[in-house]
């Protein structure tokens, strides 16, 4: 779930996030890491674009096909191959804005310093888990660009088109958890609860 509030003290408000918050007390040399910040939100905002260009790629086919009866041959293979690399890069953006999915039953109320340790783990995992797949992918891609093979599609687009976001996708989700991790100790411990949960919680106090 994407939890965007802040905890502290007990107290619970839909304020900055902790890592917004916990940027400005960075020590001088940890703060290029925004530099990995940087570099997912623009791949985010490329895959934005990259949406909106499938929606008019989708929106030309449905045209040419049902209306003027000219089918393409081209549209499914740019359609499927931008969206692959939408997703792929938009990862890292998801990650820094946690919005990733979370089960968090078990330390949602936990203190801050479990909070803490909690989120150090799954940066270790996820940036453990991308650096294993971009390594892994990397042989995959140098052995297509080399043979040129090609996908059994239409088009017979190069197969490293297909290779290639899963290899950016997982390099920029690995440089964002482990820069997260890096600043994690600078920041406030992450919260676990929604905003209705926050609101909720809130209303609760006040009636105390």
């Amino acid at each position: 779930m994407m939890h965007d509030t802040t905890h502290e003290g007990g107290r619970h408000s839909a304020g900055p996030t902790p890592a917004q918050a916990g940027d400005c007390t960075l020590p001088g040399p940890l703060r290029v890491l925004k530099v990995a910040d940087l570099i997912s939100i623009t791949a985010a905002r490329i895959g934005a674009v990259m949406i909106v260009v499938i929606a008019v790629i989708l929106a030309y086919e449905v045209t040419a096909r049902y209306i003027f009866r000219a089918p393409t041959r081209w549209t499914s293979d740019v359609g499927t191959t931008l969206m692959m690399w939408l997703t792929f890069i938009a990862m890292a953006e998801t990650l820094r804005t946690n919005a990733m999915i979370r089960i968090t039953a078990l330390v949602g109320n936990a203190r801050p310093a479990m909070r803490k340790l909690s989120q150090a783990f799954t940066l270790l995992v996820v940036g453990g888990f991308a650096v294993l797949a971009v390594w892994l992918c990397i042989g995959e891609f140098i052995e297509s660009v080399a043979t040129g093979r090609r996908q059994p599609t239409m088009l017979q687009m190069p197969e490293w088109l297909a290779e290639a976001p899963i290899i950016v996708g997982y390099a920029c989700l690995a440089l964002q958890a482990f820069a997260d991790l890096v600043r994690l100790p600078f920041r406030q411990a992450p919260s676990f609860m929604s905003h209705e949960e926050a609101e909720v919680h809130s209303l609760a106090e006040e009636r105390r």
